[in-house]
């Protein structure tokens, strides 16, 4: 459970590992109690029961099959809002089709599992906490709660699926989830391109050029790397620019006197002034570089500063300042991403010592950034990986570490590869062995084929046959 709990994130911290010790207590206190429901009962216990109707699909995560031939079915809540959940209608539709599946349940309940929001003071050491951490678990229990089957939550459901099927306008209800709605251009944006593809089955092709996030100590060699690749526009916030040959636009605070008057244009205005010009497609660059990204954050923060008039998140009241700043800066990484360039990010890393259940050290290492908004901006590209030097040599890490922030989806043969275009890119492809290709004209020949009887045929290429493929906008979406 520890390890699973762990593959979720990128890197571990402090804060995960107290995590895994509050689950690892309370699942064995439920696991306690599980036991007590089945002592002296013999019965058959099952998780995950998956319930799949046209109308209805639901996973039971306990039944208990009882000897005298009826089902007992709980679900795990882990909560403290007990009252909230004895109102729905979740085990009502549970048992109501697991008796259309010709089942008799006899019992329905809630095994609540309680939460603990307790957190570190700031007089506490991690020792002190996680003792107070320990104690308090000590005192928490996992209830059981049974509840009695009321068929007009049944009715209410069936209800709620007729008006759903007979419903004739769907009105807009606009709110700050648009933003990460990927049909907001048609919706709130009056774009009127078809929805729905072609009826043809997509080849998976080779991709070369990733969308990634490189990260690394100073003087690591981070941006020469990625200068090595052609067509490069670097957004420099740090002005670092003398290794690198490829084209910059400086996003930095722009200064200009009329007479007196001093006018000042905000170094995060200049990034989505260049976001602007780039949607005008009216260049030939094919890959887009930030560097650094943290920095760019710093800027959209100082620019909510300036137009709420406020000096820190906290000011605009609780959780929304820093709402604010998050919303704004991701809108605008999504509005450069949907564009159809490689997005390369650039930052720096900085390392954490972590202390595990058992007391052990361990240091991580992630890009120097909020967490929150580093796990968002992982999830944005393909490829997250470490620079580092190694004596005088420079590598790549490539391989998962759980003390490593990093990751992908693509399953590299190899743990490193030095730091150079080339290396990458033959290990890139070879991470991707089976995978067939296509050249650019062959792609369009697809995509503009009869599609009549479904089908087009497609000669392979080799991937040195291949040329380098243009990232697509949202409308013929980059092939995953």
């Amino acid at each position: 459970m520890e390890q699973y709990y762990y593959n979720q994130y990128p890197v571990i911290t402090d804060a995960h590992v107290n995590e895994v010790i509050k689950l690892t207590s309370l699942v064995k206190k439920a696991q306690i109690v599980i036991n007590k429901m089945l002592h002296n009962k013999e019965p058959t216990e099952k998780y995950e029961f998956k319930i799949n109707f046209p109308e209805f699909i639901g996973f039971v995560d306990l039944i208990i099959y009882n000897q005298d031939g009826n089902l007992s079915i709980y679900d795990f809540k882990y909560s403290n809002n007990i009252e909230h959940y004895l109102e729905s209608k979740q085990l009502h539709l549970y048992k109501y089709y697991l008796e259309k599946l010709g089942f008799k349940v006899s019992e329905i309940g809630f095994i609540f599992i309680p939460k603990t929001a307790i957190r570190k003071k700031k007089t506490e050491d991690l020792y002190q906490f996680r003792k107070r951490l320990h104690e308090t678990l000590e005192t928490m229990e996992v209830k059981v709660i049974q509840i009695p089957y009321d068929e007009t939550k049944v009715q209410e459901f069936k209800l709620r699926c007729k008006e759903i099927i007979n419903e004739k306008e769907y009105e807009k209800t606009p709110s700050r989830l648009c933003d990460w709605c990927e049909y907001q251009g048609y919706c709130e944006g009056g774009q009127t391109y078809m929805l729905l593809p072609q009826n043809v089955r997509r080849e998976l092709q080779i991709d070369r050029y990733p969308d990634m996030w490189i990260y690394a100590d100073s003087y690591v060699g981070k941006s020469t790397f990625v200068d090595q690749f052609d067509d490069l526009l670097f957004l420099n916030t740090d002005g670092n620019t003398d290794n690198t040959t490829s084209p910059v636009v400086r996003i930095a605070d722009e200064v200009t006197f009329e007479g007196r008057l001093k006018k000042v244009k905000m170094a995060w205005e200049v990034f989505l002034d260049v976001i602007t010009e780039l949607e005008k497609k009216d260049n030939n660059f094919k890959r887009v570089c930030i560097d650094l990204v943290e920095d760019l954050y710093e800027h959209c923060r100082l620019f909510m500063y300036n137009k709420l008039g406020i000096d820190h998140e906290q000011d605009a009241g609780f959780g929304k300042g820093w709402d604010m700043v998050r919303t704004e800066y991701l809108s605008a990484i999504k509005r450069l991403k949907n564009l159809g360039y490689q997005i390369i990010y650039i930052s720096k890393e900085v390392t954490t010592e972590i202390t595990l259940k058992n007391g052990a050290k361990l240091t991580t290492i992630k890009p120097n950034i909020n967490e929150k908004i580093a796990n968002v901006l992982a999830g944005t590209v393909d490829l997250t990986v470490r620079a580092y030097m190694d004596g005088e040599e420079r590598y790549l890490q490539l391989e998962k570490k759980e003390n490593v922030f990093g990751g992908g989806r693509f399953n590299f043969k190899v743990p490193k590869v030095k730091l150079d275009k080339d290396e990458f890119m033959k290990a890139l492809e070879d991470a991707q062995e089976g995978v067939k290709t296509y050249s650019k004209a062959e792609t369009v020949a697809v995509e503009g084929a009869d599609t009549s009887n479904n089908t087009a045929a497609v000669e392979d290429t080799t991937v040195s046959e291949t040329e380098e493929p243009v990232k697509k906008s949202r409308r013929s979406r980059k092939q995953q």
